[in-house]
């Protein structure tokens, strides 16, 4: 009985460990604490999101994901837009495991696609901070000093990261 209950205890602690960890979401336009109640309402009702922190002072949001689920970091940024205000800044923490960068800079987590900006072909391991590069994931001013070359030929559903 002793095993089986082992053997039940790796499988859920293997199958819960998922490679993106958490999204810190830095909201801009926020005048008050209202501002910041509504957008951390807007995020929390998300299916996949399980928790939200919010750092009032700073305008940030720690958010975690439930279990089995896949983030989709578009959904984040509509909910930001749809309560009012704009997303200055989304970073992806995620774990990588002798993750694989292909020549151009592609690779897949949690099912998910990313080109990375700049990048030569690489092994990526260990805990990153991947900066998620748009129009709907940074500030204008900052999106504007992006070249506009780094997303030539990237497929429709895939995710353009910087490492931070």
């Amino acid at each position: 009985m002793k095993k089986i209950f082992l053997i039940v205890a790796c499988i859920c602690v293997i199958s819960a460990s998922a490679q993106v960890q958490k999204v810190n979401l830095q909201a801009s336009g926020l005048t008050c604490a209202m501002c910041s109640k509504a957008i951390y309402k807007a995020v929390s009702a998300i299916s996949f999101v399980d928790t939200v922190f919010v750092n009032i002072e700073a305008s940030t949001y720690d958010i975690r994901f439930n279990k089995e689920s896949t983030p989709h970091f578009d959904q984040i940024a509509k909910a930001v837009v749809d309560a009012g205000f704009s997303v200055a800044n989304l970073t992806v923490m995620a774990n990588f495991d002798k993750q694989v960068i292909d020549k151009n800079g592609l690779f897949t987590l949690d099912g998910i696609q990313y080109k990375l900006m700049g990048a030569v072909p690489a092994t990526l391991q260990g805990s990153k901070k991947l900066q998620l590069i748009g129009k709907q994931y940074m500030l204008p001013k900052d999106f504007k000093k992006i070249p506009a070359s780094s997303n030539t030929g990237m497929p429709a559903d895939t995710y353009l990261v910087s490492l931070k």
